[in-house]
């Protein structure tokens, strides 16, 4: 399946949870296939007129991301993956997001 790559221009994002190591089930940190790069778990906050939702997004990166808890971002290269899992009898699915990185914005001192 191609990249279905998200229009974020009328969506602001910001930090929810901390970035952590995208973990295996046997703990160890995962790397992306293709570029043999670590994966980074971070939970944002996707904020649009009228509606709002937390997305687990995942960064493929050589560095941890550099954002923290409430931090507007800009995630780049967003992209919206579907999946689909049968095990053992059930069907679950559900939509997977994967960023490049996370570009911090920066925010006027009140």
């Amino acid at each position: 399946m191609g990249r279905l790559l998200l229009d974020t221009s009328k969506v602001s994002y910001e930090v929810a949870v901390n970035p952590v190591p995208k973990l295996d089930q046997t703990g160890q940190q995962k790397f992306d296939r293709e570029t043999k790069q670590p994966m980074w778990a971070v939970q944002l906050y996707a904020l649009s007129e009228g509606s709002a939702e937390v997305i687990n997004v995942t960064v493929v990166s050589s560095v941890m991301p550099a954002v923290a808890v409430r931090q507007p971002v800009v995630p780049m290269d967003l992209e919206a993956l579907p999946w689909v899992n049968d095990r053992d009898g059930k069907v679950r699915s559900g939509v997977a997001f994967r960023a490049s990185a996370l570009t911090a914005m920066e925010t006027a001192a009140v």
